[in-house]
């Protein structure tokens, strides 16, 4: 199952973002999901809802799949830190269960408890509070009436109109971009492109323009259980000449893949479907490697006990200066 999942997630991609392919089959499918996907969001703007008492800053995209916002919220939320504000962070929690609970974030939750990003947010934040629930709006109000929070900042969510927002930063990938621009399920876009005009902040992993483009910057090596780190440098000396294996579950795994290439290592790449968890006994068994290189949301689905030869790779991102004092400076302008 994992393997099938793994070719549709590829082929679905491939035909999005390679040019014409398959997906135009639905084509005729596109102006009933034009005409739903504009009266859902005219609709939730039609109902008037009560101000929640603090900043909300969505963190989203226009596309399905990951754009990197999980590193950016985790930069936000350090940065609105260091400058004193409480901040918290609301996420819906994709793939856990049971999806109608509503849960603050501790670290010794399970990624099938709360989410996979959830907790790796956790892990780089152990001092925020992170509420996880199906209703955005409902876990919002949580974080600002038990938790004091002074702004907040939704993992996702530029969709979901019951959440009162003072600030839109939309997220995308500035080389695939928008796709072939085609609606769900023909292409990647939940939203048509013109929304993009409507956001606040429009943010960009690897773009030229360095006022509106982050990207990420590997920073350490650690072992599973954390009881053991490396610098890029070391981990690159101790194992030059060593099999390496990089393996990941993320939603684009060359991204991974083009970071390890780019420190220099020649290793083996292997790929499962976003959110799926790593097959580390096949791993192990078919390549034989002397170490694994795997991600922080890779690392949250595994026992860290699981092989000492497993190693995450550390990430952060630094953003533009343009946008952390425009969301920092909310707090000045609101009425809250």
């Amino acid at each position: 199952m994992s393997m099938l999942r793994n070719w549709i997630e590829r082929a679905v991609n491939r035909s999005w973002y390679g040019g014409v392919g398959w997906t135009f089959l639905f084509l005729p499918l596109i102006p009933a999901v034009h005409l739903f996907v504009w009266a859902r969001r005219k609709y939730r703007q039609s109902v008037p809802f009560a101000s929640l008492g603090a900043p909300v800053v969505i963190v989203g995209g226009l596309t399905a799949g990951g754009t990197g916002k999980t590193p950016v919220i985790i930069a936000l939320a350090r940065e609105l830190g260091n400058r004193g504000i409480n901040v918290g962070i609301v996420s819906r929690g994709y793939g856990r269960r049971p999806t109608d609970s509503m849960l603050a974030v501790e670290l010794t939750h399970t990624s099938e408890t709360v989410g996979d990003e959830p907790l790796v947010m956790k892990r780089a934040l152990p001092l925020v509070p992170i509420v996880v629930g199906q209703s955005r709006r409902d876990a919002t109000n949580t974080l600002i009436r038990e938790f004091g929070c002074q702004m907040v900042l939704s993992d996702d969510g530029l969709q979901h109109y019951q959440l009162p927002r003072d600030f839109e930063i939309a997220v995308i990938d500035a080389q695939r971009r928008f796709g072939n621009g085609w609606l769900l399920p023909a292409g990647p876009l939940r939203e048509p492109v013109c929304r993009i005009e409507t956001v606040d902040f429009v943010l960009e992993r690897n773009g030229n323009d360095p006022t509106c483009s982050f990207a990420y910057a590997p920073v350490r090596l650690s072992s599973l259980n954390k009881q053991h780190m490396l610098s890029t440098q070391e981990a690159m000396q101790l194992w030059g000449d060593s099999r390496v294996v990089a393996a990941t579950g993320l939603g684009q795994p060359d991204q991974f893949f083009t970071m390890l290439r780019n420190l220099g290592f020649d290793a083996t790449e292997v790929f499962v479907a976003d959110h799926a968890k790593l097959m580390l006994d096949e791993i192990q068994t078919r390549y034989q490697p002397d170490v694994i290189l795997i991600t922080e949301k890779d690392a949250v689905k595994l026992n860290r006990m699981a092989c000492d030869n497993i190693w995450v790779v550390e990430i952060e991102t630094k953003l533009p200066q343009a946008l952390l004092t425009a969301v920092a400076t909310l707090l000045d302008k609101s009425p809250y």
